[in-house]
């Protein structure tokens, strides 16, 4: 019965301590991925809220631009502005730029003939290029930049979009 005892008695001694440095050893080493990975997270969350975020105010920038086209016309824009949003909120965060950008739309229209027929087509007479004329000063490309800092690096959410001033083209007789 003496040999049954001591063995026994070696089962129930306890763990070791190679056995217990090794166990917390992994346990850390979890912990600590999973502590990096919900860090991670957590970063990457944010990163979207921001991208979010400045996609609703460009789009909120576009809108304003848009009001402000139908009353005023492009003449009274310059072809390039930048500012802050006016809301505390975002003031020192986000900033904005705009572009007007003239439309080639030379592409779709034909060129006169050269060949030095005397045809009356409407390349020949000038039609195109007056229909030209008025989609340039009527047609402008709208591009809306909006920046952030986060973390020492630069983000930017840009948007663009046609914009057709129907008021500047010609009426019918």
């Amino acid at each position: 019965m003496e040999g049954r005892d001591r063995k026994a008695m070696k089962r129930n001694r306890g763990f070791t301590l190679i056995e217990v440095v090794v166990t917390l050893s992994l346990l850390a080493i979890a912990l600590l991925g999973f502590h990096q990975g919900q860090a991670n997270s957590i970063k990457v969350s944010r990163r979207a809220e921001f991208k979010l975020q400045a996609a609703n105010l460009a789009q909120m920038k576009m809108t304003e631009i848009e009001l402000d086209l139908k009353q005023k016309g492009f003449r009274a824009f310059t072809d390039e502005e930048t500012g802050e949003f006016a809301d505390e909120k975002f003031k020192n965060k986000f900033k904005w730029t705009r572009k007007f950008e003239r439309v080639d739309i030379g592409c779709f229209l034909p060129e006169p003939s050269s060949d030095g027929s005397d045809k009356q087509s409407p390349q020949n007479t000038g039609l195109f290029s007056t229909v030209k004329t008025f989609f340039e000063n009527a047609i402008r490309k709208i591009k809306i930049s909006v920046e952030w800092e986060e973390a020492g690096k630069k983000y930017k959410v840009q948007i663009s979009q046609l914009y057709v001033r129907f008021e500047d083209l010609p009426q019918g007789p």
